[in-house]
């Protein structure tokens, strides 16, 4: 094994490309031999088929898909609305707003063992799903959008069904539907431990990141990018002149005069002590009123009074800029790139798809990916723009291609920076990194290289084991070689087939791809005389290819 990795990385033909840009690609993709589209600048059917596919369901398209999208390029959309009904597209939801909400983290003041239970991994994993599992079961079940503040429900686990005051049934098994018990009022994310474990306060910030962190998700409306015009003559470092400065200085009352009355919601949340699981786990009624006692500031939504969340869910939930938002969210998040006032038109559109579809929020993504801009893979300057495989896309793909999994002790190594390599395969840890890489790093590359070999060689043990499963090695015995005119024929079907499965592109028998990865097959079992091992040898070599890595 290390021998024939060894001899893959020293191939400069299949180095994968570094870039210290965070820039999306806008050039060299697709590489020179890959399989012309309609025009250069755009993705081509298929190609709009396989970045649907993966932004739907987080796995390539079948071959079966593919050969029905080039077929008649009109079955698109029929193949797309079974992806939204797909049960994979709950997964993609959260993986998809994970980088919004940014709750899954790795850390938290109190463990899991002061609940009682074993699994800290597993626990702080469930904490940070909760909010994210609220969204995706409103996407699932086609619900109202603004359930997202006004459901009387969340969702809970095993996990968060011992460690939180929900009624989650007794022997229950996976995530359902439950209600709080500690007498907090129901408004969706809103009430969820889930995003006040994240977003906490203290005695100075009196709830106005959490205030923050509402406007920002749910109204696109982020109060830190504002810029600030403020009076130096203020001391920061006296709290009853900026407190003053707050409430009277024009530079500060911008944004307070609306984020303070948003944040004095939040004071039933408000904790003492956050290493203290009964002072976090439980909503406290008796403090809603304790903005009376620090900043006197009355609850209240741009100059609409009200008095418990759900008078804010019910506020939120009417705001023209909820809508608004999630097809801006939508939007970015599927063409991987931020909304330009040239994208206003099209913005509009997908929202009056939202609202006309009942303000669900397959109505919302089954728009957005019917446009122009999405299925030909357009940028802002309306040029050719490749999208990277986000870290839980690399994870999916490869699981459904190879059957295999990046997991060590029972934790899912992409999933977790504790005990994985999340932020340094480029994915968002929720505090850090909260923005994913859209170019591969250094530690990217390295992550992919080794999580390719490992699927390769995994993919190659089991279909040689079970041919009647095998996954990708259909077309050969793993006992071919080129030598014969038969093997030859045989080992360049089964190229031709894992270039369609994992690219999409259809090559010739004695074209230049399959000539290229039968001599590094050569190459590689001249080292150990072992075919299976150059079999795997080439198949990761396709797996960090940028056709793959780029959709």
């Amino acid at each position: 094994m290390v021998i024939f990795l060894a001899a893959c990385m020293q191939d400069p033909a299949v180095t994968p490309i570094l870039a210290a840009s965070d820039e999306p690609v806008t050039e060299a993709l697709p590489p020179d031999d890959a399989p012309a589209t309609d025009a250069p600048d755009l993705l081509g059917v298929s190609g709009a088929l396989a970045r649907a596919s993966l932004d739907l369901r987080g796995v390539r398209p079948s071959l079966a898909d593919i050969a029905a999208v080039e077929a008649d390029p009109a079955a698109y959309d029929a193949l797309v609305a079974g992806y939204l009904q797909d049960e994979r597209f709950g997964e993609r939801v959260r993986d998809l707003f994970s980088e919004i909400y940014l709750t899954r983290q790795d850390y938290y003041y109190v463990s899991a063992a002061e609940f009682g239970l074993d699994d800290q991994a597993a626990f702080v994993a469930a904490v940070g799903e909760e909010p994210l599992r609220i969204l995706s079961t409103i996407a699932e079940e086609d619900l109202p959008y603004s359930d997202i503040v006004t459901a009387d429900w969340t969702m809970a686990d095993p996990l968060l069904g011992a460690a939180f005051p929900v009624d989650y049934p007794e022997g229950g098994e996976g995530w359902q539907k439950v209600q709080y018990t500690d007498g907090r009022p129901h408004a969706g994310v809103l009430s969820a431990n889930g995003m006040w474990w994240r977003y906490m306060s203290n005695a100075s910030n009196l709830n106005r990141g959490r205030a923050n962190a509402v406007s920002r998700i749910l109204l696109c409306n982020d109060y830190l990018s504002r810029p600030i015009e403020f009076d130096r003559n203020v001391n920061l470092l006296d709290s009853d002149a900026l407190d003053d400065a707050l409430k009277n200085n024009a530079g500060c009352t911008a944004c307070h005069s609306t984020l303070d009355p948003l944040a004095s919601y939040f004071f039933g949340f408000y904790a003492f002590d956050y290493a203290s699981k009964l002072d976090i786990t439980y909503y406290h009624p008796e403090r809603e009123q304790y903005w009376r006692d620090t900043n006197e500031v009355a609850p209240g939504y741009y100059g609409e009074p009200g008095y418990t969340l759900a008078d804010l869910g019910e506020q939120i939930a009417a705001d023209p800029r909820l809508p608004e938002c999630v097809t801006e969210q939508v939007y970015q998040l599927l063409l991987q790139r931020d909304a330009t006032l040239d994208d206003t038109a099209a913005l509009t559109s997908h929202r009056e798809a939202l609202l006309d579809g009942g303000l669900t929020l397959r109505a919302l993504f089954r728009s957005v990916m019917s446009s122009e801009a999405y299925r030909e893979g357009r940028g802002a300057d309306g040029t050719f723009q490749a999208k990277m495989l986000s870290v839980d896309q690399l994870g999916t793909a490869l699981e459904d291609l190879t059957g295999f999994r990046f997991t060590y002790g029972g934790y899912d190594l992409l999933g977790s920076d504790t005990y994985g390599v999340r932020t340094l395969a480029g994915g968002v840890d929720g505090v850090y990194a909260t923005r994913p890489a859209t170019q591969p790093t250094a530690t990217s590359v390295l992550v992919t290289a080794r999580v390719a070999q490992a699927a390769a060689w995994h993919v190659t043990t089991t279909d040689r084991a079970d041919r009647a499963s095998a996954r990708l090695f259909t077309g050969i015995t793993f006992n071919e070689t080129p030598d014969s005119a038969e093997g030859r024929a045989a080992m360049a079907a089964q190229l031709q087939q894992l270039h369609l499965r994992l690219f999409g592109a259809h090559i010739a028998a004695d074209g230049p791809e399959v000539d290229a990865n039968l001599a590094l097959w050569e190459d590689l079992y001249s080292i150990e005389g072992d075919k299976q091992a150059a079999w795997a040898g080439v198949l990761s070599v396709l797996l960090r290819d940028p056709d793959f890595l780029f959709y």
